[in-house]
């Protein structure tokens, strides 16, 4: 097992079934374990797999910012440090958090990542769920925790969701847990929409990383039809 992992959100039944289909499908004990890791913690599967030589966009942040923070991760772990990220949808926000998170349980603490959709989701479901609660509560200690996708449309006028919200952030923030963020709007937009005392962590401990504009996505979809020889 990896060390310092420890199961989060995922129901035990639906994490060993997980792991029987990697066993039975031939993967090595070191990628089992790892892929496993990857599910529990909710990272999106496109980015298990994620490597830096992989990244041909937005590449002087990703060196700059992404892979400095990942160099010194025993100080942000340590001072909870985190990371907001600010641009367009396909700039690589999702990618680059998800490759945080994916260094960081190579290197044995707990991660998780979820968007601001899925925590309501996920809130609402423990009203009555006190297992499903327990498990959520103890994913909101994981050592680094991604937030993807604050600040959408919907949620805006959610205040019973954008309280919660704050509370997690501050929770983490006294605790010096890391958290890693990324929204489509401006940081004044951000700031106007969540109040005065989420922008006062955000202005603490967080590392505002603009990301250029131009959508990655067209490159996948370009690939996607070459792959599949759609031309």
């Amino acid at each position: 097992m990896l060390p310092g992992r420890f199961t989060v959100v995922r129901h035990l039944e639906d994490v060993e079934r997980f792991r029987f289909d990697l066993v039975e499908s031939g993967k090595e004990d070191s990628r089992i374990e790892y892929y496993t890791a990857c599910y529990e913690a909710c990272i999106p599967k496109s980015f298990w797999n994620i490597s830096g030589d992989g990244i041909n966009f937005n590449e002087e942040v990703f060196r700059r910012i992404v892979c400095t923070y990942v160099r010194k991760h025993k100080i942000a772990a340590k001072k909870g440090y985190g990371l907001l990220f600010l641009g367009d949808n396909g700039t690589g926000k999702t990618t680059f958090m998800s490759f945080i998170l994916t260094q960081m349980l190579k290197r044995g603490y707990s991660v998780y990542y979820t968007t601001l959709a899925q925590l309501d989701i996920d809130i609402k479901r423990s009203f009555h769920d006190r297992d499903w609660d327990r498990r959520l509560e103890q994913a909101f200690d994981s050592n680094f925790m991604a937030v993807d996708e604050i600040g959408k449309e919907h949620y805006r006028s959610d205040s019973y969701l954008n309280t919660r919200l704050e509370l997690l952030l501050k929770r983490r923030n006294d605790n010096n847990d890391p958290t890693l963020l990324s929204t489509n709007l401006d940081y004044n937009s951000l700031s106007d929409m969540y109040g005065a005392s989420i922008t006062s962590m955000l202005e603490g401990k967080y590392l505002r990383v603009a990301m250029e504009s131009g959508d990655f996505r067209k490159k996948v979809y370009s690939d996607m039809e070459r792959n599949m020889g759609f031309r």
